[in-house]
């Protein structure tokens, strides 16, 4: 009876129909599979051609966070080599795309899911209707000018994958974060529900339909295989930025512990917070800098007071993070869940003594003992071990510091990157 009242929806792509019919147990679609066109050359070309870029995020752009600074990087850097890099971005769509075009989009995805299903997931509602609305954003374009699209997260590289049927144009896509497993490790997504089949659906998706997956770390190799990525598509370039304008390490006269990042629950800043009240009695003149803003703020303070540590402050959203890192000696990231973090690539190159965990590919850049510590995630009694020996060993900070700006200058610079990403685009040309 539903399926003759809920009949196929141009606002739901004929895909993520499929996986919803499947998991109701409505019948079966025909197989709607997107795929890439272009085949990578043997060896690039002798003489490397300009490129007009698109650089497509469904995420917000420009913003605070690492994604943010990766696509500024990239768009930059690529832009001072001779090429055309433009960014497309929900953020530039008419504020009437909001107002009305994703709300009436939204009533019209509900109705249809009501019908066809007799349950109206709200997420998979919300996600649908800015799909739609941006979709036909991106088609308003002129998309026929870019030699290649590249995707910076798993929504962009969906929609792109189904625009390139048309366009085929050499088709990348650079994932910033493990969106499906990532919710269902911290209970935003429960297993086996609509939303895992939903999600993870567009993740299979975009990953068929992309030529080349640039990963920022090996650490995205294996959950991209899960997804059926194939090996021949995988390729790691790190994450490089630009220091030309940073400032010299200038250290205060006390003892600066930076931390910089969003405050929200998986950073692991109340684990940080109880990490420090152990060793307390170290700390006298030291000063803990907590620098970034989100919606764990309120509760750190709350925290910061009941354990007493009044030598730890909160910063807020910063413009002048390099100047703070100049600052500071030691730089903490007590992270329950990551990838690459930009923060730590700027306190590299800062000269810091790092403390991080082992998460994503974290460990790629920080090598323990040798330009850095490693502590598992939410290890309390870690992370306090290994700050204090940082703070109570003066040459063991100055060692890891200048070995962390050693590796950095010769791993982590925007040009190393830009230069390994252009070969890797030439490679289709």
């Amino acid at each position: 009876m539903r399926e003759e009242i809920g009949r196929p929806c141009s606002l739901v792509p004929p895909a993520l129909l499929r996986v919803m019919d499947q998991f109701y147990g409505i019948g079966h679609q025909d197989e709607q599979e997107l795929h890439s066109f272009c085949a990578e050359r043997k060896s690039s070309p002798k003489r490397k051609r300009p490129l007009r870029i698109l650089y497509a995020t469904f995420l917000k752009y420009p913003n605070v966070g690492g994604l943010a600074s990766y696509i500024t990087s990239v768009k930059t850097g690529f832009e001072r080599a001779g090429h055309q890099a433009d960014v497309i971005s929900p953020l530039q769509m008419p504020p009437s795309f909001f107002h009305e075009d994703i709300p009436r989009a939204a009533d019209e995805v509900r109705v249809f899911l009501l019908g066809r299903y007799g349950a109206a997931n709200e997420k998979l509602i919300k996600n649908l209707s800015y799909l739609h609305v941006f979709q036909r954003f991106l088609m308003e374009k002129d998309l026929e000018q870019y030699d290649l699209f590249h995707a910076q997260d798993l929504f962009a590289v969906f929609l792109l994958g189904h625009l390139n049927q048309t366009y085929r144009r050499p088709l990348f896509f650079t994932p910033h974060g493990h969106f499906t497993k990532s919710r269902m490790k911290f209970h935003k997504i429960q297993k086996g529900s609509i939303e895992e089949a939903y999600f993870s659906e567009i993740e299979r998706q975009g990953i068929r339909a992309s030529d080349k997956i640039i990963t920022i770390s090996d650490s995205f190799h294996a959950p991209l295989l899960e997804y059926g990525a194939k090996e021949t598509q995988l390729t790691t370039v790190y994450t490089g930025i630009d220091i030309r304008d940073a400032p010299e390490p200038k250290r205060a006269e006390k003892l600066v512990i930076a931390c910089v990042s969003r405050l929200t629950e998986r950073k692991g800043h109340d684990v940080l917070l109880d990490a420090l009240a152990q060793i307390r009695q170290h700390l006298y003149g030291a000063e803990i800098w907590i620098i970034g803003d989100g919606k764990m703020r309120g509760f750190l303070e709350e925290k910061r007071r009941k354990l007493g540590l009044s030598n730890v402050f909160f910063f807020g959203k910063r413009c002048d993070v390099p100047a703070l890192l100049a600052e500071s000696s030691i730089f903490v990231l007590p992270t329950l869940n990551d990838n690459f973090p930009i923060a730590i690539i700027e306190a590299m190159f800062s000269g810091q003594a790092i403390v991080a965990t082992d998460c994503g590919g974290i460990p790629e850049m920080i090598r323990h003992e040798k330009t850095g510590l490693i502590c598992q995630p939410g290890s309390i009694r870690e992370l306090a071990d290994a700050l204090l020996r940082l703070i109570t060993d003066q040459a063991l900070r100055e060692q890891f510091g200048k070995a962390a700006k050693t590796y950095a200058g010769q791993h982590l610079r925007q040009e190393n990157m830009i230069s390994k990403i252009d070969s890797i685009y030439q490679s289709f040309f």
